[in-house]
């Protein structure tokens, strides 16, 4: 039997920005609305009344026609916060609105420029593997102000993207930092967030990741010679370099993203909280890497490289030449990550599109 209650909805789905006007079909003085959301399959209402699903295709919309006025469209999904949205409809007018019920990503543009690689000979707590100290040249980019947090996670997970809902410790979930998810996870999430929202997120590449994260300064920190626990979420009962005294204080878990000021770029939790993936393959120093920033994706890949210490860090960990590396099937509380993405839509990275 037909769904005669689908057929009678004055909705139909279109293609985003392809729309056939034609007011003659539901009389003068209506106004088109279309609507898509982020993720697909919500369902939308307007002024409490229930119209239907969105598409789960992120290129096609849902059309109403309405009367010329003003209404609140409403989309609900399981797993997700409800979105709500005035919007007047005009005569003969086309209205399209986005509605994202997963949490948006806050991305920093990051300008292009030139800066020194690795850490000097004299550095405190220098390794090895962070020489020789070369000078990379990077086009604009962009890169999370955050850390990606369970919120978001947990979004992918509630639409099918993501296989597993990752263990937060008991230390919470909502602007914590995700943890317990391996490099190839977040391919997972990557892949979801670009056929869902907007395109062309990625990992950083190790170059773009130390760039941003120094911000401009050439000192162990973006915070200058040395770092304490009033600037970053890590072990705090261990001394390092000529610094002041340790602070002692240790708290033995993540935080809410943004629990302490950003560095001049405006990125906060670059020194700690969770070490950070990017994209490149694991080399034991910079001997041939690129000069433009791109990602290094040969060498031992089956190490992927991390940054940025963790709130289990040392302060020598947390420096922004400082270097780790992990297996890409292995999970771990004190691993995370941030989100970059290319203007031009050029692609730095590979596996973790």
């Amino acid at each position: 039997m037909p769904n005669l209650h689908a057929r009678c909805l004055p909705l139909l789905l279109t293609t985003l920005g392809v729309l056939p006007f034609a007011t003659s079909a539901f009389g003068a003085g209506t106004g088109a609305l279309l609507i898509y959301t982020l993720p697909g399959g919500a369902e939308l209402s307007i002024d409490g009344e229930r119209k239907g699903y969105s598409p789960e295709s992120s290129g096609e919309t849902f059309l109403i026609r309405l009367p010329v006025g003003l209404y609140q469209v409403r989309a609900i999904k399981d797993g997700f916060d409800a979105v709500d949205r005035s919007v007047f409809i005009g005569a003969d007018t086309e209205h399209t609105i986005k509605l994202a019920l997963a949490p948006e990503i806050a991305m920093a543009a990051i300008p292009g420029g030139c800066f020194l690689m690795g850490s000097p000979d004299d550095e405190a707590e220098r390794d090895y593997d962070e020489g020789p100290r070369h000078e990379v040249c990077l086009e604009d980019f962009e890169i999370g102000r955050y850390e990606v947090t369970f919120a978001d996670w947990d979004a992918c997970v509630a639409d099918g993207g993501c296989r597993e809902r990752p263990d937060d410790e008991g230390w919470g979930r909502g602007r914590h930092p995700v943890i317990n998810v391996s490099w190839q996870d977040v391919g997972d999430y990557i892949r979801w967030l670009n056929r869902t929202g907007d395109k062309g997120y990625r990992l950083p590449t190790e170059a773009e990741w130390e760039y941003a994260a120094r911000a401009g300064t050439t000192t162990p920190f973006s915070t200058g010679e040395c770092i304490n626990t009033e600037q970053a979420n890590f072990d705090g009962t261990f001394e390092y370099g000529k610094c002041p005294e340790p602070t002692n204080i240790d708290l033995h878990k993540t935080v809410p993203v943004g629990s302490y000021p950003p560095n001049p770029w405006g990125l906060y939790d670059v020194h700690g909280n969770v070490n950070e993936f990017v994209q490149d393959c694991w080399n034991e120093g910079y001997e041939g890497a690129p000069a433009d920033g791109s990602a290094r994706e040969t060498g031992n890949c089956a190490r992927r490289v991390v940054r940025g210490g963790s709130w289990h860090g040392y302060p020598g960990y947390l420096r922004s030449a400082y270097r780790c590396r992990t297996g890409p099937a292995f999970g771990h509380r004190t691993l995370g990550f941030r989100l970059a993405r290319t203007p031009d839509g050029d692609v730095r990275a590979g596996a973790s599109r």
